[in-house]
């Protein structure tokens, strides 16, 4: 029997979101955001949605938030590491309750996603016993049982992720790099494994099926509707194939950083110029220029 082939475009991928969706991006800080697909939701104008992200994020939750987006972001943090210790658009809109923060560690989100993949009502985790993160978020229920306190986890469960990797097939086998750095997989697997709906991967090349085959230990997920989009996870990193561009989030970070203080035009033209300016992900990779992407890849800046 043959198999069905799992390849779509961005913009089948992105009109698979509605309003009010609970959203899973992986990511972990500047590494392997889907960020193509983060700049097509935005241009359809969705709104009301939760973004589960991380467990630390970074420039794609804080842009889905500045374009507003996002009414509840569930992460440990949105951060741009050296650059920006809180992301700008999320301490805005944290600070003028404009989003809500479901607040938690990444030991707390992970187990959430794994409530949700189990089918479990809750977990308990002891980790969390003695934190301020029962005060801060009602979800997180301190109990007892068998004399032992724990902190009650609830399930928290994507309608859809997103995530973006380094290649995969056409039959929606997910790989990561040979040369991966800073780890092999991230959040990938668990946000997969919660997700009651799809999962798209953008990925920097479709390799043929011998390839894939050749070596399944780099397989990462199954079963993925797959997008080629080379290039799809800039400003951020592609673990094994682009190091971050740290001059475009300082870039980004100061604009937001004005509009935090008052003034709104360099957020509004950043939008203009790399989200709506660029109708396609092909006009985005031409605003940034190929020199200044090429000397990204693998440690050169």
């Amino acid at each position: 029997m043959s198999r069905a082939e799992r390849v779509a475009d961005l913009a089948e991928a992105a009109a698979l979101v509605r309003d009010g969706m609970t959203v899973g991006l992986s990511g972990f800080s500047y590494q392997n955001p889907p960020m193509a697909i983060v700049r097509a939701l935005i241009r359809r104008g969705l709104k009301d949605l939760t973004i589960v992200s991380g467990p630390t994020s970074g420039i794609e939750t804080d842009l889905l938030i500045g374009a507003g987006c996002a009414r509840r972001v569930v992460s440990a943090g949105v951060a741009f590491e050296r650059v920006a210790g809180i992301a700008p658009a999320f301490r805005r809109a944290a600070e003028r309750g404009e989003i809500a923060v479901w607040e938690c560690d990444e030991c707390v989100w992970h187990l959430a996603l794994k409530a949700a993949a189990w089918g479990l009502p809750c977990v308990l985790w002891r980790g969390a016993v003695g934190s301020s993160l029962p005060d801060l978020n009602p979800d997180l229920r301190e109990v007892t049982e068998n004399g032992r306190r724990y902190v009650r986890v609830p399930p928290v469960q994507p309608d859809i992720v997103f995530l973006h990797a380094a290649e995969a097939d056409v039959y929606g086998n997910v790989r990561v790099a040979r040369e991966a750095y800073l780890g092999r997989t991230f959040s990938e697997k668990a946000l997969a494994l919660a997700c009651r709906g799809p999962v798209v991967a953008t990925v920097e090349r479709i390799v043929p099926d011998d390839e894939a085959a050749g070596s399944p230990e780099r397989t990462l997920l199954r079963g993925a509707l797959v997008v080629e989009t080379p290039w799809g996870a800039h400003p951020g990193g592609a673990s094994g194939r682009y190091v971050p561009d740290l001059a475009h989030h300082r870039e980004y970070a100061s604009a937001g950083e004005a509009r935090r203080r008052g003034d709104p035009v360099p957020y509004q033209r950043y939008l203009e110029r790399h989200v709506y300016g660029a109708k396609e992900h092909d006009d985005y990779v031409r605003t940034i220029g190929v020199a200044r992407l090429e000397g990204l890849r693998m440690g050169r800046t």
